[in-house]
């Protein structure tokens, strides 16, 4: 086997390698997808989610072929969702793999994964904010007490579109305004789309603000000020 690895290349790294090549015809790269499934190790499970990473120019083939892999790891059952999560550590495209822990395992589990995904980011790592934000708006999409926590540490990140993410998930649970009052009180807060975003969000829910000097005089475009509460122009 050893030999012949040699001369035709490991079959493992070979059919993980083509399942997300653009230039393989749609057959092999599903050819490739079964015969990593059939194998069931680990690493060949993992492999598979790579046909998420690649984008075809052609939207509907594309996602037809993403469908029919969907289904393929759905029908593996716990392996898959495992592999899924192994995947989703070190990629930043998590759509298909949530989905394939939500059909497994349900929706819950989805969410618990991606709150612990999120856990593994830091505030001040300022190289990486794609993935604190495409996490964030993932959660921002479903309903878990536990999001509020986990998205919360994150309202002050230095990256503007995390901040933004960050609220979207917050205020799409359960909650009062005590947490983003202070957000929108911060004189620091240069951005006037979170400004804006927050002021809708307080007018919306019709959550009293406190009586503060300096938002009387720096309410965000828009909105006035009338018995505590923001309310649009």
């Amino acid at each position: 086997m050893a030999f012949l690895d040699k001369i035709f290349g490991n079959p493992l790294k070979r059919h993980a390698r083509r399942v997300g090549t653009r230039d393989a015809q749609a057959e092999d790269r599903e050819a490739s997808a079964r015969w990593l499934l059939d194998n069931g190790s680990e690493e060949a499970m993992t492999a598979v989610f790579n046909r998420f990473e690649l984008q075809l120019e052609h939207s509907l083939k594309d996602k037809k072929e993403k469908e029919l892999v969907f289904e393929m790891l759905v029908d593996t059952g716990p392996k898959a969702a495992a592999a899924a999560r192994a995947f989703a550590k070190t990629s930043v495209h998590f759509q298909w793999p949530v989905a394939v822990i939500d059909k497994v395992e349900g929706p819950g589990a989805g969410t618990r994964a991606l709150i612990e995904l999120l856990g593994t980011q830091r505030v001040e790592d300022e190289f990486r904010p794609e993935k604190k934000r495409t996490l964030l708006l993932f959660l921002a999409e479903r309903r878990d007490p536990a999001i509020v926590e986990a998205a919360s540490r994150f309202l002050t990140d230095f990256d503007e579109g995390v901040r933004h993410a960050a609220i979207e998930a917050v205020a799409a649970q359960d909650c009062d305004g005590a947490l983003l009052l202070p957000l929108l009180l911060n004189q620091k807060e240069e951005s006037t789309r979170i400004r804006g975003r927050l002021a809708e969000i307080f007018a919306q829910r019709g959550w009293p603000v406190s009586d503060d000097e300096w938002l009387a005089t720096h309410v965000p475009i828009g909105f006035r000020l009338l018995e505590g509460r923001l309310v649009p122009r």
